[in-house]
């Protein structure tokens, strides 16, 4: 019924983020806007599954106070995951009949700042108490097309988000919001000895949503890190130390035949996998 449409990290600086980031990923930004109702300015990155948000407080409004409240508490960091859905009375059907208390579609709209393009779509937001304290809600574009693919600059560039990692304490209250609620096949469910844990893998649009669940894990859900996918680890590993980026040396991943490697700085203090899959 959904799909992860963006990932949102809290930025103090967006210029400096935004040009951090691009060094990182290997790619142009798709998007620099402003959103003067709600506070706040924005880079986007688009990749081939979902897109990656910057976003800076720069006025008064939701989105600026929201911003402002991630940076006191922890700093720049993971502050959002966003759910799209291509109808939304189908999506507002099965989320209300589960439980969840979304509201009515609201309309919006961001400028590009280099372009003047407009993008407008609908969003259905509910109160953070259903995503345990993660900010969230679902959005229908108008239209999709309108924000291009960020452009690729260099070797090894990253081409889309493989794994987003979630912290929870409850897997039933994870298996309720992202199954049941929001629609998205639960692919995988193990238990973790080496933790003393749950771990949950959500399938969506080439991507996941990996939960982990302990009771060592704070009250509130909190969104950890991220997993970026690359076709060639070695050519990224290298453009990164070329770029003078902080990145470890390639290794084996924890699923057999991949290949990764964790990027240490120029990723706005949020923990970064880089990962290749083998080839079908």
């Amino acid at each position: 019924m959904s799909v992860v449409d963006h990932i949102i990290i809290a930025v103090e600086h967006l210029e400096k983020a935004s040009q951090d980031y691009a060094l990182m990923l290997g790619r142009a930004p798709s998007w620099r806007g402003k959103h003067p109702d709600y506070g706040s300015a924005n880079t986007l990155f688009r990749l081939d599954n979902c897109y990656l948000e910057l976003l800076a407080a720069n006025g008064q409004g939701w989105a600026g106070d929201m911003v402002r409240g991630v940076l006191e508490a922890r700093g720049q960091s993971l502050c959002a995951l966003i759910f799209a859905t291509d109808d939304c009375e189908a999506f507002l059907e099965n989320a209300r009949a589960q439980g969840l208390k979304a509201a009515d579609p609201v309309p919006g709209h961001g400028i590009d700042d280099n372009t003047g393009v407009t993008r407008t779509w609908q969003t259905m937001h509910w109160d953070m108490a259903a995503s345990r304290g993660i900010f969230s809600f679902c959005i229908r574009h108008d239209d999709l097309s309108a924000l291009p693919m960020a452009e690729i600059e260099g070797k090894g560039a990253v081409t889309a988000v493989d794994h987003v990692v979630v912290q929870t304490k409850s897997a039933e209250a994870a298996k309720k919001f992202y199954g049941d609620q929001l629609g998205i096949r639960l692919a995988l469910e193990q238990h973790v000895p080496d933790w003393g844990g749950t771990q949950l893998f959500f399938r969506t649009n080439s991507m996941s949503v990996e939960v982990l669940a302990t009771e060592k894990a704070d009250d509130d859900d909190r969104l950890w890190g991220l997993a970026l996918k690359t076709e060639d680890i070695v050519a990224t590993q290298k453009r990164l130390n070329d770029a003078g980026i902080a990145v470890s040396e390639v290794r084996d991943g924890r699923k057999p035949g991949t290949k990764v490697c964790t990027a240490k700085s120029h990723v706005l203090d949020v923990p970064t996998l880089l990962i290749e899959h083998p080839k079908n």
